[in-house]
């Protein structure tokens, strides 16, 4: 036989293997039903992004599966973690939305963790997020620099709008007063109207930009500054000063880093550790294709939600931001965050 032949032959076993694969991958999917674990309630963010996800994801999948949401709320996302990480079967049908949270869990060492983040296979993240500080009244005009001289009446619910400012005014000098006990962060926004408190921090602009939208528009607060590790871009075409240059270098600044680093994969979603190499390759696709699909993109504009992709790696590679920070720097970052409630 020449070499011609053999070579033909060679390619066309490696075109029908090739066939086979993906026509494996599509018939294992095709009239499944693909679990989406939600790691809190009904309502609020992490729900609404997997409900969105669940009305289309199942469209660029081989096989078309259907895509039904569970939630599963518990210890901060901590539950719904464990459960796909310990207990769901590593064979495609069950995808987790996680808190970006849980890093800073396992950072912590909390006992209640059983899972280990860099061992997730990630499928990616719908949105990057920055939190922000709004100000009214009296205060809507300060500066990044100001808030490191003036006192300023915050209102606060439990959570980031609490943690944020108390981590801020520890690590950055900023002289927030933190007045807590609001339900939510829209009885803040009346507060703010009325006068009661000069602004709400610790706000994630994913949110704000829907549920502040008449409020900004109308000039009664302002968004003071973007707090994370990158600007978010609609912000700085906002002329949003980016608090972290306001920060000077040293261990105080890394130790920023390493709390607000999670916030860039703010909407993550992936698997249990195991799934068949060519399962997760179709899903990841599908993921991004999903991402860029002119209608999925068009929906998410019309209903304020926004959507930006960051692949699998990316996940990672900031995961290792707070994992592989030095020990040092992650044992003040534990104790910040310990001081302004996370995990209590």
């Amino acid at each position: 036989m020449g070499l011609k032949s053999v070579f033909g032959g060679l390619a066309c076993i490696l075109a029908l293997a090739t066939g086979a694969s993906a026509e494996s991958v599509a018939d294992f999917y095709k009239g499944k039903q693909i679990s989406l674990i939600v790691p809190s309630g009904v309502g609020g963010g992490y729900d609404l992004y997997s409900r969105f996800l669940a009305r289309y994801f199942g469209r660029f999948v081989p096989g078309k599966p259907t895509v039904v949401v569970k939630n599963m709320p518990g210890a901060g996302g901590i539950v719904a973690a464990n459960h796909i990480y310990t207990v769901a079967a590593p064979d495609g049908l069950t995808i987790g939305s996680f808190q970006n949270t849980i890093t800073l869990n396992q950072l912590g060492k909390m006992p209640s963790v059983k899972y280990d983040v860099r061992k997730i296979a990630w499928l990616g993240n719908m949105s990057i997020a920055s939190t922000i500080c709004a100000l009214s009244g009296p205060a809507r005009d300060l500066t990044a620099k100001d808030l490191l001289t003036n006192e300023v009446l915050i209102g606060a619910t439990y959570g980031s709008p609490t943690m944020i400012p108390s981590i801020l005014n520890s690590l950055a000098g900023t002289r927030f007063k933190i007045v807590q006990g609001y339900v939510s962060t829209s009885n803040v926004l009346v507060a703010m109207e009325s006068g009661e408190v000069n602004g709400l921090c610790g706000w994630s602009w994913d949110g704000a930009r829907v549920n502040a939208k008449d409020l900004l528009a109308r000039k009664t607060a302002k968004v003071a500054i973007d707090i994370a590790i990158q600007p978010q871009e609609e912000l700085r075409q906002m002329g949003v000063p980016f608090f972290m240059d306001s920060v000077p270098e040293g261990e105080s600044k890394e130790v920023l880093k390493v709390i607000l680093s999670t916030q860039v994969y703010n909407r993550p979603f992936g698997l249990p550790p195991g799934v068949p190499e060519d399962r997760l390759a179709a899903l990841r696709t599908a993921f991004a294709e999903m991402m860029k699909d002119p209608e999925v993109t068009a929906e998410a504009e019309r209903i304020g939600l926004d959507l930006q992709y960051l692949p699998p790696d990316k996940i990672v590679e900031l995961i290792g931001v707070a994992l592989d920070a030095p020990a040092r720097t992650q044992e003040r970052a534990v104790e910040e965050l310990r001081k302004a409630g996370f995990g209590g």
